[in-house]
């Protein structure tokens, strides 16, 4: 007990977990530290949420269904001839109501060699707060190869998701290309409407073919640009968000991606 007392606690065990993971690795010691962090994780995901709205859709429907009265669309609708001389009234009342966003989303994550310590724990942060608002997300994580961390439809419990994100190594270059492709390969597999993917990274390919090419293959792709404004990065985010049909987004720094995450959802996943 006491040594794990003079372990890392709340966020700080979230900041040192990359590096703990090496010099305590098989023992007691980093199984504490890692609960540590995913509670710290959680909770920071769930506080930045506490006021958030969740992703809905407008839904257009007749009564009795349930909903509100569109007294606009109502009118609109084409009467009945009358067969009796009696003026007709409208065929349809139409109502309407708001739903869950009913879309598909696969989260692709940059995590080559430069994503170590605190940035791991806010992409993992971010991750969270795309499960707790839109339910229907895939994760893929990408270094020099691309792997799939929780696939479409596979209901894992929120500490989890955070748990696969923070055992990943953060090694290798940066194939863009690849994580794209797997991210893609998910979205395939979807029967929903809207399937969206979401890119984080700093847009710099080091290795691999040119993203853009597959960006334009999604149905649509937004682009969050990790990082300092750099000219390269910054052509090739625009560049791939403009292919996939979709928005750049830009956090300068790694502490503003939780809340430029939540900025997505409103502003993508709000109707």
């Amino acid at each position: 007990m006491q040594i794990d007392a003079a372990l890392p606690d709340g966020w700080e065990a979230a900041q040192q977990l990359h590096r703990l993971k090496k010099t305590l690795a098989g023992s007691r010691q980093l199984d504490a530290v890692t609960e540590r962090a995913l509670d710290a994780i959680v909770q920071r995901a769930r506080s930045l949420l506490r006021h958030a709205a969740s992703p809905t859709r407008v839904v257009h429907d007749t009564w009795p269904a349930e909903g509100d009265l569109d007294l606009d669309a109502t009118l609109e609708q084409p009467r009945r001839i009358p067969t009796d001389g009696r003026r007709a009234p409208w065929d349809e009342v139409v109502v309407t109501r708001r739903e869950p966003r009913d879309a598909d989303v696969v989260a692709i994550l940059d995590m080559s060699l430069s994503m170590t310590g605190e940035k791991i724990a806010l992409l993992a942060v971010a991750a969270a707060i795309l499960q707790l608002k839109l339910e229907n997300v895939s994760v893929v994580a990408f270094d020099t190869t691309a792997h799939t961390l929780v696939r479409l439809r596979e209901r894992v419990p929120i500490r989890e998701l955070v748990r696969r994100i923070l055992m990943v190594p953060a090694q290798g270059y940066t194939h863009v290309a690849a994580g794209l492709e797997t991210g893609l390969g998910e979205l395939r597999a979807s029967g929903r409407r809207e399937r969206v993917g979401l890119l984080l990274s700093d847009g710099i390919a080091n290795v691999g073919d040119d993203p853009v090419h597959v960006a334009g293959r999604f149905p649509c792709l937004h682009v969050v640009q990790l990082g300092h404004d750099l000219p390269q990065g910054t052509r090739a985010c625009r560049a791939m968000a403009r292919a996939g049909r979709g928005r750049r987004f830009h956090a300068p720094t790694y502490m503003a991606l939780p809340d430029v995450v939540k900025r997505v959802i409103r502003e993508v996943f709000r109707v």
